[in-house]
């Protein structure tokens, strides 16, 4: 055989090896860029529809609830996130008399009183606080971050919707009150 036939053989591009440590920063760097991307992706789609939870915001809606809301009401909600489902409650003089989840009544009365307007006071209250170190509040991991989002109704200050979104986790909940209807 002559000696041209192993040349090409010979200058054949060399296949270039990939350390691992070059491997681990790029799928890093992929990491970090994504989640910057997502999180811009979603200030930018969800700061149009529902401003940012303040304490001064949820202040003020708690202040007008409490001035202007009723005590009697009926309100309906439909839920999202790690428990989704719908919620009817009856409010008669401030006192939780009917509660179903799903179109049942839940056997603990003890939950009834978490859909009251004052309960999501305060679990939006709890969320603003949690949200300063999501690590702490939520369980959440390292560098994580927490966008909460609310719309208040205007004539009497309960929340219409609410958005917990706990980035890198699946702690997100979201609720809407679907119906309220205030009674005399």
């Amino acid at each position: 055989m002559s000696e041209e036939v192993r040349k090409p053989l010979a200058s054949a591009r060399p296949h270039k090896k990939w350390p691992l440590s070059r491997l681990v920063a790029g799928l890093a760097l992929g990491a970090i860029a994504g989640a910057a991307i997502w999180l811009i992706l979603i200030t930018i789609v969800f700061r149009e529809t529902m401003p940012e939870l303040t304490p001064e915001r949820l202040a003020a809606a708690q202040r007008l609830w409490e001035q202007q809301g009723p005590r009697s009401y009926d309100e309906d909600l439909v839920i999202s996130g790690r428990r989704p489902g719908t919620v009817h409650i009856e409010v008669r003089d401030g006192t939780v008399t009917a509660m179903t989840r799903e179109g049942h009544t839940p056997r603990q009365r003890r939950t009834w009183e978490y859909w009251r307007i004052e309960s999501q006071f305060d679990t939006m209250a709890q969320d603003l606080d949690s949200a300063e170190h999501p690590t702490t509040g939520f369980g959440a991991p390292q560098g994580s971050r927490a966008v909460l989002r609310a719309d208040f109704d205007p004539k009497y200050g309960y929340p219409r919707r609410y958005q917990r979104i706990v980035l890198g986790t699946d702690l997100n909940v979201e609720w809407e009150t679907t119906h309220f209807r205030p009674l005399p």
